[in-house]
């Protein structure tokens, strides 16, 4: 008994000690680790709302429990089969799609040796990452509108036969936009993930495949790649997720009268007849179906990545 007693002292101890020692560390982790807590778990709490009928004269805690009834709502929208078909299109276009891109990105910067041709080059791949999306729509209106700059050399170089159209107003072009605008914004500062784990990589493995005969391509192929493997698997997992949550921003703001209805994905439908017709709860079951989906989708491709590579997150 004695003996225990001394093990837990000197376990308490010992973790004073610890504390004591890193105190600083958690000083600096302190503020993170509140607005985590704030803006991340304690608004998980609003998600009771898909189970009310929450009404905003009577408050949240008197509007009455509906049960699962929100969440059966959902599937009786009448575009929402449209919706889910478009989000899931959209989403696999994108994942999949753009995947390579950043890691070609990421190589190729890797191969620069101008040092101040690979800055700017990497400069000039971040920056569209932090426009908003609102000034690349604004930006794709004006480029492709009847008498905007597109359109205006397609006259010059077809004549005056050519007749002016706005591309953004038929919904057969909209994927493309998706793709091509998500690809253009995200694509530098999705490389940098990649930047940073080829320069991980050993620098003795290059040497000794040049001295072996390899050139640049065989290098890449058999010494870059493999090394990538894990991380692009682990950056694939996280980002399967995202295959119900279509970006919000990018999809309304590219949407207008003319294909709103064709192009109709979850996010938009849950503003429209749930934010702007004011039925929250609605709003909130659509937002807890999508969230244990994703969770679901994440947990089922860690598994799938575990068995066939090897590599999973946990």
């Amino acid at each position: 008994m004695e003996k225990v007693k001394n093990t837990t002292v000197s376990g308490i101890k010992e973790r004073r000690n610890t504390f004591s020692a890193n105190k600083y560390m958690y000083i600096l982790l302190a503020p993170a680790v509140i607005c985590v807590f704030i803006f991340g778990y304690a608004p998980l709490c609003g998600l009771l709302m898909a189970f009310k009928d929450y009404d905003a004269l009577v408050g949240f805690a008197k509007s009455p429990w509906v049960g699962f009834e929100n969440i059966k709502n959902i599937f009786e929208f009448p575009n929402f089969i449209g919706a889910i078909k478009n989000t899931l299109l959209y989403s696999s276009v994108c994942l999949f799609g753009q995947f390579p891109f950043p890691i070609l990105l990421a190589i190729m910067l890797n191969e620069v040796r101008g040092k101040t041709f690979k800055k700017v080059s990497q400069t000039v791949t971040y920056l569209p990452h932090f426009l908003s999306w609102i000034s690349v729509v604004g930006f794709a209106y004006s480029m492709f509108a009847l008498h905007g700059p597109f359109n205006n050399v397609m006259v010059r170089i077809f004549g005056e036969s050519y007749e002016r159209t706005n591309i953004l107003l038929e919904s057969d072009n909209f994927l493309g936009f998706i793709f091509f605008s998500g690809l253009w914004k995200e694509v530098g500062w999705s490389s940098i993930i990649y930047l940073a784990a080829i320069a991980g990589i050993d620098q003795a493995l290059y040497e000794a495949a040049a001295i072996d005969g390899a050139g640049k391509l065989k290098q890449i192929w058999h010494i870059t790649l493999p090394s990538l493997r894990t991380t692009a698997v682990l950056v694939l997992i996280m980002n399967v997720g995202s295959l119900v949550t279509s970006n919000f921003e990018q999809v309304y703001g590219f949407q207008n009268v003319y294909t709103q209805t064709d192009t109709e994905v979850i996010n938009t439908l849950v503003y429209r007849e749930g934010i702007q017709n004011g039925e929250y709860s609605m709003a909130t079951a659509f937002g807890l179906v999508q969230g244990l989906v994703s969770l679901m989708l994440v947990m089922a491709a860690n598994k799938l990545s575990k068995k066939l590579s090897g590599t999973a997150i946990w």
